[in-house]
């Protein structure tokens, strides 16, 4: 126990190659001392060179991290990743969007080269091309994508994260090792683009399946378009205004949106296709399956219809999360699926695009938050850091100890209930969790756009103003 303590105080990427339970039996206050100690390092490391955490920290005027509640005014409401200007992108001036970008890490984006960018897409492929950099974006159903700085080799550390989370979370070494079973990769989405899900999918491929020739995809040669994200984030937002005709659409994205919405009205088809490549392939065989619960009840009403049962091996596993996409299911819906899919293991995760590893579900409904998170819960008016003991209620912040080369402090528009300081959640794993009842905050409650920060809200105001300066000084 001491060893791996001392490795994680050290390098917290070493829980990418330890057992998953390696830390369960550290007490609360062992875990945070060294939470607290990575989260002191991190700050020495990063704080000169972060632009915006630097203005923050002066503003906030916070010299060092000697306490957990010192790091609670330099955490990132989770706006600040789209505090850009949209019309950098409607203009076409990725220069700028990338020197804004540029605060928010370490990494020396001066090198790349902005000129010829036709959209979104193209600015995070030359990322992707000139830099470590491995940008997330969201769905931007606020209207507006963030932008998450991560890097090619955090990705990674999260993908095994995931398998060794999967081998031990019914003990240690019972489940299925993901890296060295090589199992036959299952995805009904996308195979490319830059969302959180399809940069975890391209992990996925490498990590898990061996490459894409023992992989499945419902799109294997198409991108999850950021580009079309942020058009349809607009366009919602421009309705509620009632100004949607104001938006100018170039030709390409144009083209764009009409390809995207030409498969949507062919993706219930699509999506039958595909249930019946997937039996015919892989019927019998032991595969790892990545869907969201909707689309694999559909399967399963047309699969037990058609009289299939049992349709995968035992040694299956199934992955997902993302909630039920406004479905609302009858009951039995979980069990038609088992019965449909030949298992009844699954795994299911409560994750941000904000944070590298996701918290895994037990059987009592909660979600277990991994020692390289480190969560806290805030009053959602003043927010300030509520007490980490008993159960508490309010907004979702956490400090991610993984990321070398960027802030990992981010408050999110959730409402939780944080439990499991003081004692053991109903499944019997000691340390905290979440409780299943998660929802957004409404604009109303000060949600997604509207969040209080726990230092002076003129402090945070001062370095998201200082970002935006960023963007608009001469390279």
């Amino acid at each position: 126990m001491a060893a791996i303590c001392e490795r994680l105080r050290q390098d917290p990427a070493v829980f990418a190659d330890a057992w998953y339970d390696e830390l369960d039996e550290l007490s609360h206050e062992a875990l945070e001392r060294i939470q607290t100690d990575v989260i002191r390092k991190r700050f020495h490391e990063l704080r000169h060179r972060v632009a915006v955490l630097e203005r923050l920290a002066s503003q906030s005027g916070i010299k060092a991290i000697e306490r957990l509640e010192d790091v609670v005014p330099l955490l990132f409401p989770h706006t600040v990743f789209k505090s850009y200007s949209t019309a950098w992108i409607e203009n076409g001036q990725f220069d700028r969007l990338t020197r804004w970008l540029g605060g928010l890490t370490a990494l020396d984006l001066s090198v790349v080269d902005c000129s010829g960018l036709d959209g979104i897409d193209a600015w995070i492929d030359r990322l992707d091309e000139s830099t470590d950099l491995r940008v997330v974006h969201t769905f931007g159903t606020s209207g507006k994508l963030s932008f998450i700085p991560q890097t090619r080799a955090g990705w990674d550390v999260g993908g095994r994260i995931v398998a060794n989370c999967i081998r031990d979370w019914h003990g240690r070494g019972r489940g299925p090792d993901l890296l060295k079973a090589r199992l036959p990769f299952i995805y009904p989405g996308y195979r490319t683009g830059a969302g959180a899900i399809q940069r975890g999918v391209r992990s996925a491929v490498k990590l898990y399946a061996g490459g894409d020739e023992n992989c499945l995809f419902l799109y294997p040669d198409v991108r999850f378009s950021a580009d079309v994200a942020s058009l349809a984030g607009r366009l919602r937002a421009a309705e509620i205004c009632g100004r949607s005709e104001d938006l100018v659409l170039t030709p390409r994205l144009h083209e764009k949106y009409r390809e995207f919405a030409a498969r949507e009205l062919t993706r219930a088809r699509d999506l039958g296709d595909f249930l019946n490549e997937m039996i015919r392939t892989y019927r019998g065989r032991d595969v790892y399956l990545l869907g969201v619960w909707p689309v694999l009840h559909d399967w399963a009403q047309a699969g037990l219809k058609a009289h299939l049962r049992g349709v995968f091996g035992p040694g299956t596993v199934l992955h997902t999360g993302g909630g039920m996409k406004g479905r609302a299911l009858k009951a039995g819906w979980q069990d038609e699926i088992f019965e449909f899919l030949g298992v009844s293991r699954y795994f299911e995760f409560y994750a941000m695009s904000e944070l590298t590893a996701g918290c895994p579900r037990c059987p009592a409904g909660n979600y277990h938050v991994p020692p390289v998170t480190v969560p806290m819960v805030l009053d959602p008016q003043t927010g300030a850091l509520l007490p980490r003991s008993g159960r508490v209620r309010g907004r979702f912040a956490a400090f991610d100890l993984l990321p070398e080369h960027s802030w990992g402090g981010v408050v999110s528009g959730d409402e939780v209930t944080l439990a499991g300081a003081d004692e053991s959640c109903a499944c019997g794993r000691r340390g905290f969790h979440i409780e299943p009842d998660i929802r957004r905050y409404s604009v109303g409650e000060g949600g997604t756009d509207k969040i209080s920060c726990a230092g002076a809200q003129d402090a945070y105001e001062s370095a998201v103003r200082y970002l935006s300066a960023l963007a608009e000084t001469a390279p």
